[in-house]
């Protein structure tokens, strides 16, 4: 047998064999273990995002579970390359001054995963504004400022403000006006998926929202907003027609 043979069964054919073994396993390793935390995410989801209690707020936690989904292999196509690289092509020497390492090609995978999320978000987003007001639409002025919120019922002459409960009839339609008269803070209701800076001198309405659970939720402040940012929340009641009039006539409002 010549040099040459013995080099090509010795040394020549040996990395060629164990690269497709390498590969076997990282992504055996990659597709297991995505599959694995994916399942589990699945499971542990519905206990650790909040409860919502309407379409918006559904739509809400979808996308943190549709997003948490697609990021999980993303993220652990990098971990598993990087640790399965790490203990198994280990150097004992410093490469040679002109070695040079070959040269990674770009992919479009991220691409069109970026694409998808953002046609995805055009959708919704349509969705959440092509919604109209319609007479029966409840309207709630919104006013920050540091430390509280005030509520006002235009419609029904009422005003809620400091720390008293803000209650919302279920099933009827609410659009927010938010506004602030200082710097700028953020109205939140997580489990109605409602978001919405409150920029001083301007008035901005959310998506119409409609209310599908009886039940507490909380209004909250979003935005750092000064020294008591943390204590700028109240609580928000969902409660029944009959209830909500009651609660009305309470506050110096009239049917």
């Amino acid at each position: 047998m010549s040099e040459a043979n013995i080099e090509g069964t010795t040394g020549g054919t040996q990395p060629d064999a164990q690269a497709p073994r390498h590969m076997r396993r990282v992504l055996t390793t990659w597709i297991v273990t995505s599959v694995i935390i994916i399942a589990i995410w699945l499971i542990v989801a519905p206990f650790i995002l909040p409860g919502a209690s309407s379409e918006l707020g559904n739509q809400d936690n979808f996308s943190l579970i549709l997003l948490t989904v697609l990021s999980i292999p993303v993220a652990l196509f990098v971990f598993v390359f990087l640790g399965y690289s790490v203990f198994s092509f280990k150097s004992t020497g410093r490469p040679a001054d002109n070695e040079v390492g070959e040269s990674i090609q770009p992919r479009p995978i991220t691409s069109i995963l970026c694409l998808g999320l953002l046609i995805m978000g055009m959708f919704a987003f349509y969705d959440e504004t092509a919604a109209h007001a319609t007479p029966d639409t409840l309207v709630v002025n919104v006013t920050a400022q540091q430390w509280l919120w005030t509520f006002e019922y235009p419609q029904y002459g009422a005003t809620s403000s400091g720390a008293q409960v803000i209650e919302l009839p279920v099933n009827r339609p609410v659009v927010f006006q938010v506004t602030s008269l200082d710097v700028l803070h953020g109205f939140a209701i997580r489990a109605l998926g409602v978001r919405v800076d409150a920029n001083p001198g301007y008035n901005t309405a959310t998506p119409i929202i409609t209310p599908t659970i009886i039940g507490d939720d909380v209004v909250q402040c979003v935005e750092l907003c000064g020294l008591y940012h943390s204590y700028m929340w109240e609580a928000v009641k969902v409660v029944s027609a009959d209830d909500f009039n009651t609660w009305i006539q309470s506050q110096g409002g009239h049917l």
